[in-house]
């Protein structure tokens, strides 16, 4: 499925009806230099209460790693939709990924936040790694990590 199809069927996912009510939000998960292995990573949104919406990005070339993101792996098992966003293999050290997807406008200004958690085999699982709130002040903003990651930056 190409990233556009994918980034319409998350639109329909969340309830929204067309295209036209939604902004496009634009991503960078930029990782840090490091010694070993390849970075999983999962780039998803939660609401203001911390409840699992929708996944932009999963970097993982070998599917039964992902499931070593045990904070997000157990609120898409919740969800009962899968990986609902788009996928790619894992990311090198110094490496970064991009995407864009629609995102409805009244998910912005309303607490939502996009995180990113991250693992490395024979390494360390970091939860928390980076996050932004969806919200105007941080349009065109970056933030750093507190593991792998380097920066999250978001544009619309």
């Amino acid at each position: 499925m190409t990233p556009t199809i994918k980034a319409l069927a998350l639109v329909a996912a969340l309830g929204l009806a067309s295209p036209v009510a939604a902004k496009t939000l634009n991503f960078t998960v930029a990782i840090k230099n490091y010694s070993g292995n390849n970075t999983y990573f999962a780039a998803y949104v939660v609401d203001a209460n911390g409840g699992y919406v929708a996944t932009l990005h999963a970097a993982g070339s070998r599917q039964r790693y992902l499931g070593d993101l045990s904070r997000w792996a157990r609120l898409i098992s919740r969800s009962g939709r899968g990986v609902d966003g788009t996928t790619g293999a894992s990311v090198g050290s110094g490496q970064s990924v991009s995407g864009s997807v629609f995102i409805p406008d009244n998910m912005f200004n309303a607490g939502y936040v996009l995180r990113v958690e991250t693992a490395v085999e024979n390494q360390n699982y970091v939860p928390n790694d980076a996050a932004i709130t969806l919200e105007d002040a941080n349009n065109g903003k970056s933030v750093g990590g507190t593991g792998y990651v380097k920066s999250l930056s978001i544009s619309y």
